[in-house]
């Protein structure tokens, strides 16, 4: 087979992935994991059985680097969150990317907003203590999407609080007992932190349940067995 060949199917199935038309030789060489050089050496004379595939394993361990170095990617880590309520005031967002005051819009979080939407991976909600209390994952969804449903949704007597409920009585203050009633409520009421990671679609749900296994004891999380 002759390396130019060979060089172009790689290129080609290259192009594909990424959706590109043009692939400099450089960028194929990293690719492949050789050197600039040694692609030219590839393309100008027939390659034997051995030297064939030795540039296909040289392709599978680049490529198994690149999946390393992709496998989980940190979005944002500990945000402080300021649950904010849409315009139909039904729901709470994690934030709002506008300042409620001057209503212009924070270039920081308009840009964490929009890697959210992009990415899909797994998250933490963690309460004012940085303990985590819930993790997720985002699949079929993105993660903005995703963490804003787990923030707003109902968790019955799997997360609540305590309440002293004050009985009303004529005068400033009666003289009724007091009582202590739990009270669920929903992520918005008790996470003050968010963590959130990109991860390749394959493995998110193997991250989903280290994550969970790891702080069993300590998230709210209802299916856990099954995880």
């Amino acid at each position: 087979m002759m390396g130019a060949e060979l060089l172009e199917a790689f290129a080609k199935q290259v192009r594909s992935r990424h959706g590109i038309t043009y692939l400099p030789d450089a960028d194929l060489a990293r690719e492949l994991g050789i050197s600039v050089t040694m692609l030219r050496a590839y393309r100008d004379k027939e390659l034997t059985a051995t030297q064939a595939a030795t540039l296909i394993e040289r392709h599978g361990r680049a490529a198994e680097r690149r999946l390393t170095a992709s496998a989980i990617v940190p979005i944002v880590e500990f945000f402080e969150l300021d649950a904010t309520w849409t315009a139909q005031g039904k729901t709470c967002n994690l934030f709002s990317p506008k300042d409620e005051e001057t209503g212009k819009e924070n270039r920081y979080l308009t840009g964490l907003r929009k890697r959210l939407t992009e990415a899909h991976g797994i998250y933490i909600f963690h309460d004012s203590r940085g303990r985590a209390i819930y993790a997720g994952k985002a699949v079929e969804q993105n993660l903005w999407k995703e963490m804003n449903n787990a923030f707003n949704r109902d968790r019955g007597e799997v997360q609540n609080i305590k309440r002293a409920y004050h009985p009303v009585t004529r005068g400033a203050f009666g003289g009724g007992q007091v009582k202590i009633r739990k009270q669920a409520v929903a992520l918005y009421h008790i996470a003050s932190y968010a963590s959130a990671y990109e991860v390749p679609d394959g493995l998110i749900g193997k991250f989903e349940a280290l994550i969970v296994r790891s702080f069993a004891n300590d998230l709210l999380n209802v299916r856990m067995e099954t995880i």
